[in-house]
């Protein structure tokens, strides 16, 4: 048997938490996020809030990185991910439970906003970064990578890295190739 997966547009209620586990070094990012039900009221024309279900979301690894990079306080966000039950012991010894959302894939919803998409530097054989990396991946954010072909007009990709070879500047036709 699997989790039940959880699909839906949230709203961040607080800035993502990263952290660093002290032994591994693996990132580990906490979202607090919140889904409404917001209808708008025929009668007075004012939006009414429905049901609203919190949920934490926590993402590792890379992932974690790019939330913590990308995402900020009170963004609608799309998400995708796996619902578990969290347990814990309080400091009085009372055992406590609450729904946790394991996040597969997250981004900023594009219904009323814009986004600008920069592709990140892969990290050494798959694992997290230390925060020494972390930081100077922050600071080199934005730098086109060396191995990526579609950063600049590279050999076997067209000028820009767009699709035909038109008359427009970058290399870009008039129509696209479908």
């Amino acid at each position: 048997m699997s989790l039940p997966t959880m699909h839906g547009t949230a709203r961040l209620i607080d800035d993502p938490e990263l952290r660093f586990g002290a032994g591994s070094g693996k990132a580990v990012v906490r979202v607090r996020l919140a889904f409404n039900s917001r209808k708008k009221d025929k009668a007075t024309g004012e939006w009414v809030d429905g049901d609203t279900f919190f949920v934490d979301g926590k993402a590792f690894d890379q992932a974690a990185e790019h939330i913590a990079e990308s995402l900020t306080r009170g963004m609608e966000v799309v998400v995708s991910g796996r619902l578990r039950t969290e347990k814990w012991e309080s400091g009085q010894g009372e055992k406590r439970s609450a729904p946790a959302l394991l996040i597969d894939a997250i981004g900023p919803s594009l219904a009323r906003a814009t986004a600008a998409v920069t592709k990140a530097p892969s990290s050494s054989g798959g694992q997290g970064q230390g925060r020494e990396e972390f930081s100077r991946a922050r600071a080199q954010q934005g730098a086109a990578s060396a191995d990526d072909p579609w950063a600049s007009g590279t050999p076997g990709t067209p000028a820009g890295g767009g699709w035909g070879s038109g008359s427009q500047g970058g290399g870009y036709a008039e129509e696209p190739p479908f």
